[in-house]
């Protein structure tokens, strides 16, 4: 039986609760064990134990939007090996960063054999993958497994879920990224959409969909698609649609931040389109958080653009302890995963980052890759720093 405690820690659990100080937290053979007080969790003698004295235990981050690979549409079978490869190295990078969970956004069956790969051990050191297979329109926003009309919409889901995928992708409206479309053209159709969304879910899989604007943010409502993202455009009657029907918003706001817009190599289309979204990407999701909808985190970014959304939704009113709730309960619930992650609680996945400091204080501390001190994934320390090193285990 493998066991690793982590002691004299502060804990934040990710559940929203009050953090626990001079706590213990005991893994066992990858899951929690026990989380709480030091007088009420007993240490093993046999146990490894990491002494987190100053420091800050936090659940495994949730990047719920990122493009591990590219587009899947144009590859042929060497560009699918080339950009699984590379996936690894994101992956291991997004690792040292303190997220332990990605979902990729653009996603095929070729990509569950790398998904499987991690999840089997056969490549350590990487966050946990899941894959969300694109079914898109074809020149649609999103380039992946192209279906039109909904009869053919129908048979590729059946396609991408019998390959593997774990949500589907789609787009309902332009975006940022190619020149010819404009940000507010219908992608889908209403009636298309429908019919994915129906498929999905008959099959117990959950629809995630590109939406910045409208017609294509109401026709996502309502359809039910249980992730919204992005809503750079979003607007008044899409928040309330939200609201009304209790559904998922996942604002990426990376994507609309300066980090992004000031990069000398963003094509002048794209620098535009960004900018110009800035202002009412912001104030979309300060609305949002005063009405309360359901946020979850993504960013359409890479390694550690997380810590950045982060920073970005505290800008928009959210507290810090706000803010990593959505980074980690939430946005395990919007992918259907909080039965096993998203909170440090007993009999749970071990995934969890330990910290230097109290991001409850000040949510800038994750920003510098330096200050995530060692990272865990199914209870086995895969990533540490300095001295920490020591308790990474070669499996």
């Amino acid at each position: 039986m493998r066991q690793t405690a982590i002691v004299n820690a502060r804990i934040f659990d990710g559940t929203g609760r009050p953090v626990i100080e001079d706590a213990v937290l005991l893994a066992e053979d990858g899951a929690i064990a026990a989380v709480g007080p030091a007088a009420d969790v007993s240490v093993p003698p046999e146990a490894q134990v990491l002494d987190a004295a100053g420091h800050t235990v936090l659940p495994g981050l949730i990047d719920g939007h990122m493009h591990v690979t590219a587009m899947p549409g144009p590859l042929d079978a060497r560009g699918h090996l080339e950009q699984n490869l590379r996936a690894v190295g994101v992956l291991r990078r997004c690792l040292r960063w303190g997220t332990t969970t990605v979902a990729n956004v653009s996603g095929c069956p070729e990509t569950v054999l790398l998904r499987e790969a991690i999840a089997a051990g056969h490549i350590t050191g990487c966050s946990r993958l899941l894959v969300g297979a694109m079914v898109n329109a074809t020149a649609g926003h999103v380039r992946g497994r192209a279906a039109d009309g909904p009869w053919e919409v129908r048979r590729a889901v059946r396609e991408m879920i019998g390959a593997g995928a774990d949500f589907i992708k789609t787009a309902a409206s332009g975006g940022f990224m190619w020149e010819h479309e404009d940000i507010a053209w219908e992608d889908y159709t209403p009636e298309e959409l429908r019919a994915l969304v129906e498929e999905a879910h008959a099959r117990g899989t959950r629809v995630a969909v590109h939406a910045h604007s409208q017609p294509g943010l109401n026709h996502s409502l309502e359809a039910g698609c249980d992730i919204i993202a992005h809503g750079a455009l979003i607007d008044e009657e899409g928040l309330q649609g939200l609201r009304a029907r209790g559904l998922y918003f996942m604002p990426t706001l990376f994507i609309t931040s300066r980090h992004v817009t000031e990069r000398p190599s963003l094509p002048p289309h794209m620098k535009q389109r960004m900018e110009a979204a800035h202002p009412v990407h912001r104030a979309g999701v300060r609305r949002a958080h005063e009405l309360g909808l359901k946020l979850c985190a993504g960013t359409d970014g890479g390694p550690g653009d997380i810590m950045r959304e982060l920073a970005e939704l505290v800008a928009c009113g959210l507290s810090p302890r706000e803010g990593l709730v959505t980074a980690t309960r939430n946005t395990a619930e919007a992918l259907g995963l909080l039965d096993a992650l998203g909170t440090l609680e007993p009999g749970k996945q071990a995934d969890l980052l330990l910290v230097r400091g109290d991001p409850l204080h000040d949510i800038g501390l994750l920003g510098d890759e330096a200050n995530v001190l060692t990272v865990m994934r199914g209870g086995v320390v895969e990533f540490g720093r300095h001295e920490w090193k020591q308790h990474v285990e070669l499996v």
